[in-house]
């Protein structure tokens, strides 16, 4: 009798919980999140922005797209020193709602990219992104998984046209695209 009703509590405790999860109440990080943020330390290390001064403060990343990605950013990044400088994380509810060195898109549609990667060029922020088709609109790095590590590819176009120089000592790790492709954002 006891055992049936313990199963009949867990079944209860589970079936809650895929109900949370499955309408959202609950927001679950991937686990590649961790990866993401580190990759984004990296960029901030060997990066240069044009017209950074020694009297800037912070170095601000913009996060457009999932909230747990926000969470886990701001859990790896945010107080970090970099050149300084602060690594201060934003939420960004809207593309061109910040000035930021690094926006990081989270977003895979089309739809939402040109528009925040129209605004981060008019900011000369370093775009990096997730979906399949970044580099193709616009965006500078494009993070993707290979063989279970974190790899990167750069749109080299898209790079000179935000007048961010990225060190060698980073690029060799990553696949560089040199042309005929990352068109600006219209």
């Amino acid at each position: 009798m006891q055992l049936n009703s313990r199963y009949r509590r867990q079944a209860r405790w589970w079936a809650v919980l895929a109900i949370v999860l499955s309408t959202g109440g609950v927001t679950a990080s991937e686990p590649e999140d961790e990866l993401k943020a580190a990759t984004v330390l990296s960029f901030l290390r060997y990066s240069e922005w044009p017209g950074a001064t020694a009297s800037d403060r912070l170095l601000a990343v913009g996060v457009l797209g999932r909230p747990s990605l926000v969470a886990t950013f701001r859990n790896a990044l945010e107080g970090k020193q970099v050149d300084n400088r602060l690594v201060k994380v934003l939420e960004l509810p809207e593309p061109a709602s910040a000035c930021c060195q690094i926006v990081f898109l989270a977003s895979e549609k089309p739809a939402d990219l040109r528009p925040a990667l129209a605004a981060a060029l008019g900011m000369r922020a370093l775009t990096i992104g997730v979906s399949k088709e970044f580099l193709e609109l616009g965006g500078a790095i494009q993070l993707l998984i290979v063989d279970g590590r974190m790899s990167f590819e750069v749109n080299r176009e898209a790079l000179e046209r935000s007048g961010i120089t990225i060190s060698s000592k980073l690029l060799r790790f990553g696949q560089i695209r040199k042309g005929g492709k990352g068109k600006p954002p219209a």
